[in-house]
């Protein structure tokens, strides 16, 4: 790290201190879990991760995914819990636990049926995703050329999202459907994605809907998936750095301000290459994976254990204390509060 990002020792005992006392937040995990996994983010220093139990899945598939979750966290009480409360993450924190909040990136578990939302919002369902690059029952997704907006079914879906204090996600989304979520959702937040303006991939969010998602006091979660992060002519086999992440947390608080960018890292580590491969069938979205086969992460933010990494990188860029524990995880968790029971 010595080469990406000079610290004084003052300065690293600083950001280690720093990390230590926050609550931090990955508000984007696509990795399978496992009791290893489990135990990696705990020892990552992670308080709270968003977990995306369900994209393109059917009703019965989806709930036994959620119960086979909740068995993998029951067996392994001594690393992690579930979010169900605000106090949880507290106690995740006070006990040196990964709290885990569960959501979905896509609205195809509910089957065009909107009276399922109640019962996988009871199941522990915090977040939707209005759509998966495509267009969806509810919305566009940011690969539709057609950049239409919400249907009737995803006004419907947002209206009771609202009165059961569900969050809205708009990180696949297309940009006009984005534009009115944020205006109709109470909760909105993009939870993995960068800025287009840094990185011209579709699956970045324009200026116009980070503007607004902050007049909405919503928070964008910088990704750090490598075709979102630096997609410039780069040399064979060069790949983008942490440095070039945190260029979009700067570019997101120059913007709008730091209340309004978070973490969203999109690991998705222990996919087989199997699972690798079906993304290149999307190369304008999620680029080429490197010569291995796998999509591999920007060197220093590799995986969940190098997170720490973002904290040295604020503080040599002279971010304050408090302005780091914003962006680790205090953004995140003033919309956790926001909608969960206390």
């Amino acid at each position: 790290m010595e080469k990406l990002i000079a610290l004084s020792k003052d300065e690293e005992e600083r950001a280690l201190e720093i990390y230590r006392q926050s609550i931090v937040v990955d508000c984007l995990q696509a990795s399978e879990f496992n009791s290893e996994y489990l135990d990696l983010l705990r020892k990552s220093g992670l308080t709270v991760v968003h977990k995306t139990i369900a994209t393109n899945h059917r009703p019965c598939e989806t709930i036994k995914r959620i119960s086979e979750f909740m068995k993998l966290i029951s067996d392994n009480e001594e690393l992690a819990l579930t979010i169900e409360k605000y106090a949880d993450i507290e106690r995740a924190k006070r006990e040196n636990k990964v709290g885990i909040v569960l959501g979905f990136q896509n609205v195809n578990p509910l089957e065009g049926n909107i009276n399922l939302l109640y019962a996988y919002q009871k199941l522990g369902i915090k977040i939707i995703q209005l759509s998966y690059n495509e267009r969806s029952p509810a919305a566009d997704g940011c690969a539709e050329p057609t950049n239409c907006g919400l249907s009737k079914f995803g006004v419907k879906l947002i209206e009771y999202m609202n009165k059961l204090k569900m969050i809205v996600d708009i990180s696949h989304v297309g940009d006009r459907s984005s534009l009115e979520a944020i205006e109709l959702a109470d909760h909105v937040i993009c939870s993995h994605a960068n800025a287009r303006k840094l990185c011209n991939n579709i699956r970045n969010k324009s200026d116009e809907v980070i503007k607004a998602l902050a007049e909405k006091d919503g928070v964008i979660g910088v990704n750090a998936f490598p075709a979102f992060v630096k997609k410039t002519k780069m040399k064979l086999g060069e790949k983008p750095t942490i440095n070039d992440l945190l260029d979009h947390i700067d570019y997101i608080v120059n913007l709008v301000g730091v209340r309004h960018v978070g973490l969203g890292l999109d690991f998705i580590d222990n996919w087989p290459i199997e699972k690798h491969r079906e993304l290149t069938t999307q190369p304008e979205i999620w680029g080429k994976p490197a010569p291995s086969g796998y999509y591999e992460y920007p060197i220093g933010i590799e995986n969940a254990s190098k997170v720490v990494n973002i904290a040295r990188g604020l503080v040599a860029r002279g971010y304050s204390n408090d302005e780091i524990k914003l962006i680790l995880g205090e953004n995140w968790l003033r919309i956790f509060r926001r909608v969960m029971q206390l």
